[in-house]
C-alpha cells in the first residue's frame, strides 16, 4: 500500500485507539483480551500505518502515543520485508522528526523503532548518521535521546556481519565525538562509552585505528581512572588490557602509571575489578619483552597473584556440594556435558593423541566449577603460569619463601593455593626446580591423603604437571613411578567424586608420559578400571573412558592379550547394554570407546566382535529409516540424530583395522558394502569421513569383493577429494592411494579427474601439512602406477612433493611413493634445474632403502651431477648442509 495514498479510516482509528488505551489498564483479564485483539489487528494490511499515525498526533495523550511506538517497533519487526520502498522512506522520515518530539516517552520508543529501521539495511539510509550526530552535538533537551539512538545503532553493529569499510565509514564520523565526551563535565554517557569503543576495539581494531585517535582516547580514560565507579572501573581495566594486547606504543608514556594503578586494582574487593585488572597480567606475557616490561615489578606483582589464587567465597558457595563426601549422592547424567571423550575422530595418517582442553587448568579444577565460569584465582593462576615460562627460573628466589611458607600454612584454602602454585610454575621453572623436585614430589604423594578434598583435587592437577620428570628421573620405578600411579589409581576411589576425576584426568597425563612404562603394571591399572565401573556415574565414567582409551593408544598391542581383554571388555559390554537409547551420551561414549581402543586388540576382540558388529549395523538402518521418514514428512517426524551413526561408523572402522582378514565374513554377510555408497554422499562431513575410511580398510581387507562395484564408489571418493572438508578430503585421497595399489593401471580412466584434484590441493598453502603429505604419496603412487601421465605445474606439484614426502617414516607406502616421484622427475628436466635440492633432501630421509630404488635414486644424482658438470655441481653441492652431504653419501655414494 503506497503511503502517499493512505488515509485513517475513523472506525479503525477508534478501534485502535480504545485498544491502546485498554492496555493501559493494569488487570490480567483485559491485559489478556488486548492481545487476543492486538493478533487480529497485527494481520491488518495498514496497521504498521495507523501506529505511526498515532505517535505523531499530539491530540493523542503521550501514554497512547508512546505505546503506539513501542508497538510499531515490534510491527516493523515482523513486516519490514513487506513494506515497500517509498513507505520505508516516508516512516524513517517522520520518525527523525518524531525524535525531537516534546514528550520524552514518545522519543524514547521512536528511538527504538529507529534502531530496528537501522539494523535491517543502514546502508541505505546515509542521511541517519548525520542527523544523530548533528542532534547529539546540539546542547539543548533532545541531544540525550539522539545519544542513545546512536549507541543502539553502534551497538547493533557489533551483532550484524558487516564489512570493515561499513563498519568504519560509521565509526570514522561517531567515535571521534564519543571520545571527545569523555571530557566534558556535563556528559553522563562516559561509562557507556567506554564501553562501546573498548567492544569495538576488541572485535575491530583496524577499523579503530582509522576511526579515531588512540592516543587521545587513552589519555581521556586515564583521566577517569580516579572513579568509585565499579563497571567504570571495569571497563577502564579492560581499555588497558587491550592496549597491552594490541601493543599500542601510545600506552609507553603511561606505562609506569598503568601498571601501578592496576597492581591495586587486582587487590581490588569487588572481584570483577580485580579480575578486569589481571588480564593485563595475563595479556603482557604474550610480549616478547614481557620480561623486560614487568621485572621493576615482580616482587609486588607475585604475591598479589598467589593472594588471589585463594578460592573466594563465591566459588566456595557454588562449590559447595562438592565439597563433602558424596558416597551416596547421585550425578545426574543431565550434568555430563562439560566433558568430552578424548575423540580419536576416524582420519587417516593421524597416529597421534591429541588432549583439547579448554584452558590453563585442564581437567582438574574445572572439573565442577563449569558454571563458576573464568574467575580471578584462574586469571592468576594462569598469569604467574605464562610469567613463570617467561622469567624461567629467575623467578624462583621470589617463589620459593612464599611457597616454603604457604604449602605449610594452617588454612587448608590457603595451602591449596600454594599447591596450585607450584603446579603453575612447573613448565617455566622445570629446571631451577629439579634439585627441589625429590622433597616437593614426597610432599604432593603426602597430600594426596589430605583430609580436605579441595587440598587432594589440585595435588592431583600439580602431580600431573611434573609427571614428565616424575616418570623419567630416576631408572628405578620405585623411588616416584610407582608411587605416583598407585596413589592416582587408589583415588579412583575416592569418596569425594570431585577427586576421583581429579585423579583419572591426572592419571590419563601420566599414561601419556609413560608410554610403554605401562607395560609391567597394566593387569594393576585395568584393575583399577574395573573398580571404577564397579563405582563411578556418569561424569566420572566419562573420564575412566578417556583413561581407556590413553590406556590402548600408550601401549598398542600390548593390550592384546586375552587376561587383559577378559578384564577391560567384560565392564564396557555390561555397560553397552545398559542404555538402550542409541541417542543417549553414555550409550555414544562407550561406543566412542571401543572405536578406540579395538584396534589395540586385534584378534582378541573377536569373541565380542558379531554383537557389536550387529548393533553397529542395527543404528545405521535405524538412522536411515528414520532420516527417510523425515524426508518424506518433514513436518510429521524430527530429524535424526546422526550422532550415533557416526560413532557406529567409527566402531566398524576399528574394528576393520583390528580384526583385519577376519573381518571379511561380516562384509560378506551383510548389506555394508551397500550402505557405504548411501553414507558417503551423507550431508555430514563427519559421517562422510568415516565411511570413506572404512571403506580404505575394506579396499586393504578384501578388494575382490568390491572389484565389481569400484566403480561407483570411486566416483563417490574423487566427488569427496574438497579440501574445505580436511578430514574428508584427507580419507578420500588416502583411500585413492590405496585403490591404485590394488587397481594397478585399471585406475587409469579415473586419473585426470584424480590429477585435477590431487594438483589443486597440492598448490593450495593453506591446507594442512597433513593433507598435502597424504596427496603428496597418493599422487606420487598414481605416478608410479600410471608412469606416462603428465602433470601440470610440475615445479610447484614436485616441490611440494619432495617436501612432504621427507617427513614420512621408511614404509611400504613410502616406497612405492619414491618410486613414482623418481619416475616424473626424471620426466620433468625443468624441475632438475630449478628444484632439485628438494629432491636431495627427500630421498636424504630414509634410513633404510630397498636396493633397486637406491639404484633408481642413485642414478637419478649421478645423471644431474654429470648433466651439471663437475664446477657448477661443486656450487650446487656446497650449498647443501653437512648432515644432508653425510647422508646423501652414506646412501647413495654422491
Amino acid at each position: 500500500m503506497d503511503w502517499s495514498l493512505w488515509r485513517p479510516r475513523e472506525e479503525t482509528l477508534a478501534t485502535i485507539k480504545e485498544l491502546l488505551q485498554d492496555a493501559l489498564i493494569p488487570d490480567s483479564e483485559v491485559q489478556k483480551d488486548v492481545q487476543t485483539k492486538l493478533k487480529n489487528l497485527e494481520i491488518v494490511d495498514d496497521f504498521t500505518y495507523y501506529l505511526l499515525y498515532i505517535v505523531g498526533q499530539a491530540h493523542f495523550s503521550e501514554e497512547i502515543r508512546s505505546l503506539s511506538g513501542i508497538l510499531l517497533k515490534n510491527n516493523i519487526a515482523a513486516v519490514y520485508n513487506k513494506l515497500p520502498e517509498d513507505s520505508i522512506i516516508k516512516i524513517r522520515q517522520l520518525c527523525l522528526m518524531l525524535l525531537r518530539d516534546p514528550c520524552r516517552d514518545v522519543r524514547t520508543s521512536i528511538s527504538n523503532v529507529i534502531y530496528t529501521l537501522a539494523k535491517y539495511n543502514l546502508n541505505t539510509w546515509p542521511e541517519l548518521i548525520p542527523f544523530l550526530v548533528k542532534s547529539f552535538e546540539t546542547p539543548d533537551e533532545y541531544s540525550e535521546v539522539a545519544l542513545t539512538t546512536l549507541f543502539s545503532v553502534c551497538e547493533e553493529m557489533m551483532n550484524l556481519e558487516k564489512s570493515e569499510e561499513e563498519i568504519c565509514t560509521i565509526t570514522k564520523e561517531v567515535l571521534p565525538k564519543f571520545v571527545d565526551c569523555l571530557v566534558d563535565e556535563k556528559c553522563d554517557k562516559k561509562q557507556s562509552i567506554i564501553k562501546l569503543i573498548n567492544q569495538f576495539l576488541q572485535d575491530h581494531y583496524k577499523v579503530m585505528t582509522q576511526s579515531i585517535d588512540l592516543t587521545r582516547y587513552l589519555r581521556n580514560v586515564i583521566q577517569l581512572a580516579d572513579t568509585d565507579d565499579l563497571d567504570m572501573q571495569k571497563y577502564i581495566c579492560h581499555t588497558f588490557v587491550m592496549y597491552i594486547e594490541y601493543r599500542e606504543e601510545c600506552l609507553l608514556p603511561h606505562l609506569h602509571d598503568v601498571i601501578m594503578y592496576l597492581l591495586v586494582k587486582t587487590q581490588h574487593e569487588d572481584l570483577e575489578v580485580a579480575l578486569g585488572a589481571c588480564e593485563f597480567w595475563l595479556a603482557a606475557t604474550k610480549l616478547a619483552n614481557c620480561k623486560e616490561l614487568l621485572t621493576p615489578y615482580i616482587d609486588k606483582l607475585v604475591p598479589v597473584l598467589l593472594k588471589n589464587m585463594k578460592y573466594s567465597s563465591f566459588e566456595l558457595i557454588a562449590l559447595k556440594d562438592t565439597l563433602r563426601v558424596e558416597e551416596q549422592n547421585d550425578d545426574p547424567s543431565k550434568e555430563t556435558f562439560p566433558f568430552h571423550m578424548h575423540d580419536k575422530r576416524i582420519t587417516r595418517d593421524d597416529d597421534t593423541f591429541s588432549n583439547e582442553e579448554g584452558d590453563f587448568l585442564g581437567n582438574c579444577d574445572d572439573v565442577d566449577d563449569f558454571y563458576v565460569g573464568w574467575t580471578l584465582r584462574k586469571c592468576s593462576a594462569a598469569s604467574l603460569d605464562a610469567i613463570a615460562v617467561k622469567f624461567g627460573e629467575d623467578i624462583l628466589p621470589l617463589m620459593i619463601p612464599f611457597l616454603n611458607e604457604l604449602l605449610y600454612h594452617q588454612d587448608f584454602l590457603i595451602k591449596e593455593s600454594a599447591i596450585l602454585a607450584l603446579g603453575a610454575i612447573s613448565e617455566g621453572c622445570i629446571n631451577g626446580l629439579k634439585p627441589h623436585l625429590p622433597y616437593l614430589v614426597q610432599y604432593l604423594i603426602h597430600s594426596m591423603n589430605d583430609d580436605h578434598s579441595m587440598v587432594r583435587v589440585i595435588t592431583c592437577w600439580t602431580l600431573s604437571r611434573y609427571v614428565c620428570w616424575i616418570i623419567n628421573s630416576q631408572p628405578s620405578h620405585s623411588v616416584y613411578f610407582i608411587p605416583v600411579m598407585t596413589i592416582l589409581l587408589k583415588h579412583f576411589m575416592d569418596e569425594n567424586k570431585r577427586v576421583q576425576r581429579a585423579a583419572i584426568s591426572a592419571f590419563c597425563v601420566f599414561q601419556e608420559e609413560a608410554q610403554m612404562q605401562l607395560i609391567p603394571y597394566i593387569d594393576l591399572i585395568l584393575e583399577g578400571f574395573q573398580l571404577g565401573f564397579q563405582k563411578f556415574n556418569y561424569r566420572s565414567l566419562y573420564l575412566l573412558y578417556d583413561a581407556i582409551n590413553v590406556l590402548a593408544l600408550s601401549v598398542g598391542s600390548e593390550l592384546s592379550k586375552p587376561e587383559y581383554i577378559e578384564k577391560l571388555m567384560p565392564p564396557l559390554i555390561q555397560k553397552l547394554n545398559e542404555y538402550n537409547n542409541y541417542s543417549d551420551d553414555q550409550f555414544i561414549a562407550v561406543l566412542e570407546c571401543l572405536a578406540n581402543i579395538i584396534p589395540s586388540l586385534d584378534a582378541g576382540f573377536l569373541p565380542y566382535s558379531e554383537v557389536l558388529y550387529s548393533q553397529c549395523m542395527e543404528i545405521i538402518m535405524d538412522t536411515f529409516m528414520a532420516d527417510a521418514n523425515f524426508q518424506e514428512n518433514l513436518n510429521g517426524f524430527d530429524p535424526p540424530d546422526k550422532e550415533p551413526m557416526h560413532v557406529a561408523l567409527d566402531v566398524l572402522y576399528s574394528m576393520a583395522v583390528g580384526l583385519k582378514s577376519y573381518f571379511y565374513k561380516y562384509v560378506a554377510n551383510s548389506n555394508l558394502v551397500c550402505l557405504l555408497y548411501t553414507t558417503m554422499q551423507d550431508c555430514s562431513f563427519l559421517i562422510r569421513q568415516s565411511s570413506i575410511a572404512l571403506y580404505g580398510e575394506l579396499v586393504l581387507i578384501c578388494y575382490p569383493y568390491l572389484s565389481s562395484s569400484v566403480d561407483d564408489y570411486i566416483k563417490l571418493i574423487i566427488k569427496n577429494l574438497d579440501e574445505c572438508y580436511e578430514g574428508v578430503c584427507k580419507n578420500a585421497a588416502w583411500v585413492i592411494g590405496k585403490l591404485t595399489t590394488v587397481m594397478g593401471a585399471e585406475i587409469r580412466p579415473y586419473v585426470p579427474e584424480i590429477l585435477a584434484a590431487f594438483i589443486n590441493i597440492s598448490r593450495n598453502p593453506t591446507v594442512s601439512r597433513a593433507m598435502h603429505q597424504t596427496v603428496s604419496v597418493s599422487l606420487c603412487t598414481l605416478c608410479c602406477v600410471c608412469p606416462d601421465i603428465a602433470l601440470t605445474d610440475a615445479d610447484t606439484v614436485l616441490k611440494n612433493c619432495c617436501l612432504s614426502l621427507r617427513s614420512l617414516k621408511d614404509s611400504d607406502e613410502k616406497d612405492l611413493a619414491f618410486r613414482g616421484l623418481c619416475q616424473v622427475v626424471v620426466r620433468h628436466p625443468d624441475f632438475c634445474q630449478n628444484n632439485f635440492m628438494y629432491f636431495c633432501d627427500a630421498v636424504a630421509s630414509w634410513n633404510s632403502v630397498k636396493p633397486d630404488l637406491k639404484e633408481m635414486i642413485k642414478n637419478i644424482l649421478v645423471s644431474f651431477k654429470e648433466q651439471c658438470g663437475e664446477m657448477n655441481w661443486m656450487q650446487f653441492y656446497g650449498q647443501f648442509p653437512e648432515l644432508l652431504k653425510l647422508q646423501l653419501f652414506n646412501l647413495y655414494g654422491v
